[in-house]
């Protein structure tokens, strides 16, 4: 159930996490080697699969880059989002965390620390929103996992 209209947006700080989130991205592809070990491709063939399911289930209806929930929008509780919450956030973690412990520097690990507390900003502030726009939206908080089932 939608509450009533809303004008929640923080455009610029919405825009911000994710110049962040996009910047840190990039650095860590620059920073990181590629590996073609099967591991590590397996595990980010399954990161890719889950962003790709999550897109898939979230319709591009609802899609939205930032986190700012868009006009209209519906809470999805299929796919992936039946057991988390941010399974594109979880996808990100996954896809980068097998590179980072292959090459274990200070700057790789500097760069994945500063993406995952800018994830985790995203995602607080998101909630936030989904809070203020969906009157279920704790009820769906009480039943799922925020980024990885059973665990957090």
């Amino acid at each position: 159930m939608q509450k009533s209209s809303h004008n929640l947006k923080h455009p610029w700080f919405s825009y911000a996490l994710v110049i962040a989130q996009f910047t840190l991205i990039a650095l860590l592809l620059l920073a990181l080697p590629l590996s073609f070990a099967w591991p590590v491709l397996a595990i980010q063939a399954v990161a890719l699969l889950l962003a790709l399911s999550a897109f898939w289930a979230m319709s591009l209806h609802n899609f939205n880059i930032i986190p700012d929930p868009k006009k209209g929008a519906l809470l999805v509780k299929h796919g992936p989002y039946r057991w988390i919450r941010h399974p594109m956030y979880s996808s990100i973690i996954i896809f980068f965390l097998p590179l980072v412990m292959l090459d274990f520097t200070g700057i790789n690990l500097i760069l994945f620390a500063n993406l995952m507390i800018v994830l985790l900003i995203k995602l607080h502030y998101e909630e936030w929103l989904l809070e203020q726009v969906f009157n279920n939206y704790p009820d769906y908080q009480l039943q799922t996992k925020k980024l990885f089932p059973w665990i957090y």
